[in-house]
């Protein structure tokens, strides 16, 4: 018998949530099914239904995980892991657009090769809290500030000293040359380090900050700088 139960539960996570098949419900759940969980209880197989709806509006790609099994007799408890992008509003809250993953535990119970009772055990009020928090939108700007930097150095480094020049600049500026790689990819870079940068290239430490203004000051000496045109 538990042999059974563990298929029917493997095949309530893979038919029912996986491969969406709602004909599976019917095939699999007693009409007057109890489940409990930490947001209440569901109490029949319609209000299974509806749940479900809301959960796969909520999160259209959700895709469950059976990690492992254990059955005996009626019971078969399953440990599950289950991930999703929050891409509707169904639950209550804006969508976030936020792939959130979660780990589980699901008692189930069978009566006549079907579900009759089942328990839930996973941090659904923490998901809910995660779902709702806004951004950081400071940190946001300071990783996009760093980027656009990084992007600037590779500018500069492709543009003086060629565009594989970078263990060149590794070496004048006394680094590896897979830690200056790192800079242009957006690892923040030292100050000092950022300093040197600026003597070897001549690059405008205003341009290189904000991207405005000439790239190159007039008296720049660097090799491969471009002095600004002058105006008659």
């Amino acid at each position: 018998m538990s042999d059974r139960n563990r298929t029917l539960s493997r095949r309530w996570f893979e038919e029912v949530w996986n491969e969406r098949r709602t004909e599976a419900i019917e095939e699999l759940m007693s009409v007057d099914v109890l489940g409990h969980s930490e947001s209440g209880e569901i109490s029949g197989l319609d209000a299974f239904q509806r749940f479900r709806e809301q959960f796969l509006t909520a999160f259209p790609d959700l895709k469950f995980v059976v990690e492992d099994l254990i059955g005996v007799g009626d019971d078969v408890v399953v440990r599950w892991s289950a991930s999703g992008t929050h891409a509707g509003d169904a639950l209550g809250i804006e969508p976030c657009h936020r792939h959130v993953s979660v780990r589980g535990m699901t008692w189930h119970r069978f009566k006549d090769g079907l579900l009759v009772e089942a328990w839930d055990n996973w941090n659904q009020g923490a998901l809910l809290q995660h779902l709702s928090e806004l951004p950081d939108v400071d940190r946001d700007r300071r990783i996009k500030r760093r980027i656009e930097l990084a992007e600037r150095i590779r500018e500069v480094r492709e543009e003086v000293f060629g565009p594989t020049g970078g263990p060149e600049v590794a070496r004048l500026l006394g680094l590896p040359a897979r830690t200056w790689y790192s800079y242009e990819t957006g690892v923040t870079i030292p100050a000092e380090v950022l300093l040197d940068f600026i003597k070897e290239s001549g690059v405008s430490p205003n341009w290189l900050r904000s991207g405005e203004g000439p790239r190159y000051p007039r008296d720049a000496k660097a090799p491969g700088a471009k002095p600004e045109e002058s105006t008659p």
